[in-house]
């Protein structure tokens, strides 16, 4: 709009090194260098290519809504074939050519592998003018006034570190719920915003079910209506981000609680949890990194299968787990900044070996 100006917040430069990427790599393991799936901060983000692609093997961005024309309103079709899946991330057209998108669009630096692929990335943010500008004089660019999308974007990135200082588990999940709305209240399509709602619904249902932890909300709060109220924020985000592994998986989750709660089985929790399985096995073979987030989706298929006694349809999801034993166990060597969440990522792998363990054993029994 006339109104805002554009200039340059960030910038930063990018190298991806494969060679280096294979140096610890498991044998056999094809290991490439490249950034998980993410969104910037910003209005728009410039990708410019640095170097000749005849310098380096795969690279690329690419887009979660490349998968768009994927999933359907209930997800990934029944018979969906993944082997015929043809997208590659995008590229520039040469050094010097630059890829421009939105900031908010979620998107991955596809792994390199081989040689190296350096990009610079100019970060664009949006400010309001100040009065005198509209009269064409000198002046600074006002930033006290910032656009619907930015405020949403720091109240969803602040949520967790703001809602930390609360003194009770209930008030942190009220506070980051609040954050959440103020965020939708100014973006009303914010899938991510709707998603990260229905989450902390769910972590807060999650706390009603131990009354010494959540002892200070009002009896009249039932399990089963902050359940619908999380299931209904879900369901929002996949209506403006429908291609987000993360939130099939979690809305996955939210449907096998409410089942459980009203003892009725429900089609939707196996159909969640396939299209969350489906995403991030393409997301994979593409090259984006989508690492732990795919072995909680492996985990929580593979179980909700075998409570339905299909045990050799639960082998098969869970058999996907055995591949990234070895490759998460070398990488927890490699991140020790990080020990807590390699620490999470190696119970739920551990986990998932031990419940294709058990399936196993019931087919022969």
């Amino acid at each position: 709009p006339k109104d805002w100006e554009l200039y340059v917040y960030d910038s930063l430069f990018i190298r991806y090194n494969a060679t280096e990427a294979n140096i610890d790599a498991v044998i056999g393991e094809r290991v490439g260098a490249g950034q998980p799936l993410h969104r910037d901060l910003g209005y728009v983000s410039v990708n410019i290519m640095l170097n000749s692609q005849r310098e380096f093997e795969g690279g690329g961005t690419f887009f979660e809504n490349q998968l768009r024309s994927l999933i359907s309103e209930d997800g990934v079709p029944e018979l969906f074939d993944e082997a015929a899946v043809d997208v590659l991330p995008l590229k520039p057209l040469g050094v010097g050519h630059a890829l421009v998108h939105y900031s908010s669009d979620r998107h991955a630096g596809a792994a390199t592998f081989g040689g190296v692929r350096d990009i610079l990335v100019i970060f664009v943010a949006a400010a309001a003018r100040n009065e005198n500008e509209k009269d064409g004089s000198q002046s600074t660019v006002t930033t006290g006034r910032a656009p619907t999308w930015e405020r949403a974007a720091r109240l969803k990135s602040t949520s967790r570190g703001n809602c930390s200082k609360c003194s009770s588990i209930v008030d942190h999940l009220a506070c980051r719920m609040l954050h959440h709305r103020l965020a939708i209240g100014h973006v009303p399509n914010d899938g991510e915003a709707w998603h990260y709602l229905g989450m902390a619904m769910l972590e807060f249902y999650e706390v009603l079910q131990y009354p010494d932890i959540g002892n200070s909300n009002p009896d009249s709060i039932e399990g089963e209506d902050v359940l619908e109220l999380s299931i209904e924020c879900f369901n929002k985000a996949t209506r403006h981000t429908p291609c987000d592994g993360r939130l099939y998986n979690n809305l996955g989750i939210a449907l096998e609680r409410l089942s459980e709660c009203r003892r009725e089985s429900d089609e939707r929790i196996k159909r969640a949890y396939k299209t969350s399985f489906v995403i991030h096995s393409v997301c994979e073979k593409i090259g984006c990194d989508v690492g732990a987030d795919f072995e909680r989706t492996i985990l929580n298929y593979g179980l909700h299968l075998s409570k339905q006694d299909d045990f050799e349809g639960a082998i098969r999801i869970l058999s996907q787990i055995e591949s990234r034993a070895a490759s998460s166990n070398k990488n927890s060597e490699l991140t020790s900044g990080s020990m807590h969440a390699n620490d999470s990522r190696q119970k739920i792998i551990q986990d998932a070996k031990g419940l294709l363990s058990f399936c196993a054993s019931q087919i022969a029994k």
